[in-house]
């Protein structure tokens, strides 16, 4: 796909094998008529080429549809993607609701999508906007499709050469609905970036954001590298936590969230007996049944009380090895920052299930940079820590974690 002439998607010039999208309809019908076998059967020879050599395909594995699923949206056909989500729920796998849905509100602006990123030339469409931002007139665009994750709808990659440049920028534009929740990312992120250097917190050069029509995107600097090793994400992690407690937020970013607003919202919820089942079943004994709502109600003013006193930082929303990237010089580089809290310091770092495992803190590595007020230490940061783990733990469909997190926060003693 270039710049220079209007892009073709996958989506757009007839996209997977009609085949195999009637395959999928024919198998949930299959599946809601509780015919499992004969739904196993016709999905079968879609997935298999996703599945290590000689092994069957069973309807309780929820992996390769899921990666069926993540090619589909990948070439931005929603709507193969959304078949396989409502294949999925239709086998049993309730998790994926959220997915199904959030796909389907996709599946009805593709068209639109594609006429407003795809349907003229990136020239014509960003030269006038990146110019500017860039330093320079704009003499060509050369645009080239990514993969997407699930947050942004789709991710380009423009070599954008500018007048007496030898040599291409490359920027990479997120793009989003211009829908509540997609436009306080773009906002928050614009707030972010335009407030702090974006080399603070060692994320790329940005460019800006851009709203039109139904949409919305980011614009940021492409970086090299790889994502960083497993073997080198525990420690980076730590080492990361420590430099972002160290930097106080600017006054500015007190517009933007805050990670305990949210916290004592959703124990308010566990309090009024709104805890999950799945996440429930895996609570001790004394907090199974109501025992969750009893502590929570209980201990919610002295958590409140315990994290209130914990300074500020900027808390990236998902920090993991896939979003750090390492260079040949071993620079790293923190992507994605499309959402953010104002956290306790604290928040973010590992939660050991028990806690005479992990790694504690070190309060010289703290309060060299952020004085801690008289009587708050480790035990507070650590009630933090288990408070965010248990969002995260919460947000990614982990009910045997997230309990485990939440038990480490209700039975927080100081």
């Amino acid at each position: 796909m270039t710049g220079d002439s209007a892009a073709k998607s996958v989506a757009a010039s007839g996209g997977p094998p009609a085949a195999s999208h009637r395959a999928l309809h024919a198998a949930l019908e299959a599946l809601e008529a509780g015919r499992q076998e004969e739904a196993r059967a016709m999905l079968a020879p879609l997935v298999a080429p996703l599945m290590e050599s000689g092994r069957a395909y069973e309807l309780a594995d929820h992996q390769p549809l899921v990666t069926l699923a993540e090619g589909y949206n990948a070439s931005l056909d929603w709507a193969g993607g959304h078949l396989v989500y409502q294949v999925l729920v239709a086998a049993g796998h309730a998790g994926f609701v959220d997915r199904r849905d959030w796909l389907a509100k996709r599946v009805a602006v593709q068209e639109q999508f594609l006429a407003h990123f795809e349907g003229e030339t990136s020239l014509a469409r960003l030269g006038q906007v990146l110019g500017p931002r860039l330093g320079g007139q704009v003499r060509g665009i050369k645009t080239t499709r990514m993969r997407p994750g699930m947050v942004a709808m789709a991710l380009y990659r423009h070599e954008v050469t500018l007048e007496g440049r030898s040599g291409p920028m490359v920027v990479v534009e997120k793009t989003f609905r211009d829908r509540k929740a997609d436009i306080e990312k773009l906002t928050l992120q614009d707030l972010l970036f335009t407030t702090v250097p974006p080399q603070r917190l060692f994320a790329p050069a940005y460019y800006g954001m851009l709203r039109g029509g139904s949409f919305g995107s980011s614009f940021h600097a492409m970086v090299p590298g790889e994502s960083l090793p497993p073997s080198r994400w525990e420690r980076t992690w730590r080492e990361l936590m420590y430099y972002y407690w160290s930097e106080a937020p600017h006054p500015r970013l007190a517009a933007g969230k805050k990670l305990m607003r949210q916290v004592m919202s959703d124990l308010r919820h566990v309090a009024a007996g709104g805890l999950r089942p799945a996440m429930r079943a895996h609570l001790s004994d004394r907090l199974r049944g109501d025992g969750a709502a009893s502590a929570a109600a209980a201990r919610m003013a002295a958590i409140e009380a315990a994290v209130a006193p914990l300074p500020l930082f900027v808390l990236h929303d998902d920090l993991h090895a896939g979003n750090i990237l390492v260079d040949e010089q071993g620079s790293l580089s923190v992507i994605d920052w499309d959402r953010w809290w104002l956290a306790p310091i604290g928040a973010g770092w590992p939660v050991p299930f028990t806690p005479e495992d992990g790694e504690a803190m070190s309060l010289d590595r703290i309060t060299w940079a952020r004085p801690l007020p008289a009587g708050v230490g480790t035990s507070q940061m650590m009630l933090a820590a288990a408070l965010w783990a248990w969002q995260l733990a919460t947000r990614h469909e982990h009910p045997k974690d997230a309990a485990r997190y939440l038990e480490r926060a209700l039975t927080w003693e100081g």
